[in-house]
């Protein structure tokens, strides 16, 4: 499909990217980010026994990452900030994860002195110096043309540091809300620039583009920097772009097939519409790293993200975040994989009353990743994603936050792994992204706590009125 795009807005947003100092220049000059209006949440939420819950896991988790930011990373003083010098995912990825993460301790949880391990006022200097040190590191922020940005997943990073920052901006100082507007922008407009194609892992002749490799997860994290650069700078002139081209990936990311004969309106575009190709099996099911993948198939939270984002801003939610989402959550405890021709003991990935889950073609990150498993469950639970099943999401919360918990409480400094337990990836990193999906968590479920969930019923007219 053919974007439709206004040809001097693309050529606009292309010279826009061509320098460093003409993204700096540029973010300076876009109308200003939109702090979050926190009054509307002051009145005191409900906290019941799943929030309770969920806030000791971000406890925990924030404890040992604020403790290892304070000694793994070097600490400038003259520039005030910690120091980013190597620009892939394992150290932007979990550093930035770690800012979003204890800015919703701090700002939503509130947590304590006793649960921090450090004054609030000392985690929240952490937290800003890991925040500019993270936004300078970006290479449009630079002036010697290195640091990360405008790569593989820099995107999902940039929304984890950027949604930090949105939250704690009343803290921040002119540079560093420059350096964030910066980044948030430029990764938003690589997704509108001219040339650019939502990618595919099947085409729709059939042909296999990406053998063993869908391309769902990566769409739906690419769109969320678009929801994130919407929520922060509703007056932006590229939001109409932004808003566009993130229902196009999110509509694709967990795309099947007959889907590219569906005439349902979606972000107030038949679904067929929006899409030139399919990632998705007709049971549900993705392939990724050459598996049958359930950890990819939880990636469907990675379009609900847009309800942490849309919400804190008080906008509406578009209808593409949930697209098949409710679906492909189903059918981890609804789709049996028969032995053989699958692992033994074959039956569902997810199987009631149990914690664990079924890999129908093993496993490659972990086998205890009950942190991705509990933040999943968290959603359905919180959107419904379960509605007419027999089987309630928060069942399975519930269980696997215990685990989290269980596997937490086994370390004095509150770190959820053991070395062996998570495979090709710095355990150091393994825990600024359970610090991340705890707080995802945390902050689903204190926003339904204040009532402050936004809808997707809103969509249809609001959300695609400025496309």
């Amino acid at each position: 499909m053919q974007l439709a795009r206004k040809i001097l807005l693309g050529v606009a947003s292309l010279l826009w990217v061509a320098t460093p100092a003409a993204a700096s220049e540029a973010a300076a000059s876009d109308p200003a980010v939109v702090p979050i209006a926190w009054r509307r949440f002051d009145r005191h939420g409900t906290e019941d026994a799943d929030l309770r819950q969920s806030r000791q896991i971000l406890a925990h988790a924030t404890r040992y990452n604020l403790a290892l930011v304070a000694t793994e990373f070097h600490r400038d003083d003259r520039r005030g900030l910690y120091v980013i010098n190597q620009f892939g995912e394992h150290t932007v990825r979990p550093a930035a994860s770690v800012c979003f993460g204890t800015a919703v301790a701090l700002k939503c949880a509130k947590l304590t002195r006793a649960e921090l391990g450090v004054s609030p006022s000392r985690a929240l200097r952490r937290t800003v110096r890991l925040i500019r040190g993270v936004a300078a590191a970006y290479q449009a922020n630079g002036t010697d043309g290195k640091g990360w940005g405008g790569q593989w997943q820099s995107a999902y990073w940039a929304t984890f540091v950027g949604q930090a920052a949105w939250m704690l901006w009343d803290q921040l100082d002119a540079e560093t809300r420059t350096w964030v507007r910066t980044l948030v922008v430029k990764e938003a407009d690589r997704f509108i620039a001219p040339g650019y194609a939502v990618p595919y892992w099947t085409a729709p002749d059939g042909h296999v583009n990406t053998p063993g490799d869908t391309k769902a997860e990566e769409n739906a994290w690419n769109a969320d920097i678009l929801q994130l650069a919407v929520a922060m700078m509703p007056r932006h002139p590229r939001v109409p772009q932004w808003k566009r081209v993130g229902s196009e990936l999110m509509v694709s990311a967990y795309s099947r097939e007959q889907d590219l004969r569906n005439d349902r309106l979606v972000d107030g575009r038949p679904v067929q519409a929006w899409l030139h190709g399919f990632n998705v099996f007709p049971d549900g099911s993705v392939v990724n790293h050459n598996i049958i993948n359930p950890i990819s198939m939880m990636c469907v939270v990675l379009n609900a993200r847009t309800y942490l984002t849309q919400s804190l801003a008080h906008q509406p939610v578009p209808e593409a975040a949930e697209w098949n989402v409710p679906f492909v959550y189903q059918a981890l405890a609804t789709h049996a994989w028969p032995s053989p021709p699958y692992a033994p003991p074959g039956g569902t990935i997810y199987t009631p009353g149990r914690a664990e889950i079924y890999s129908p073609q093993g496993a490659d990150w972990s086998k205890v990743k009950f942190d991705q498993y509990y933040v999943t469950d968290v959603y359905a639970a919180v959107l419904g994603w379960d509605a007419g099943r027999p089987y309630p999401a928060r069942d399975w919360m519930r269980l696997r936050a215990a685990r989290v918990l269980a596997m937490q409480a086994r370390h004095p400094d509150g770190h959820m792994y053991e070395p062996a337990e998570f495979l090709h990836y710095p355990l150091a990193g393994v825990e600024g992204v359970v610090l991340q999906e705890a707080a995802e968590a945390y902050l689903l479920l204190w926003l339904r706590a204040h009532d402050a969930i936004a809808h997707t019923d809103e969509a249809g007219t609001r959300w695609t009125s400025t496309f």
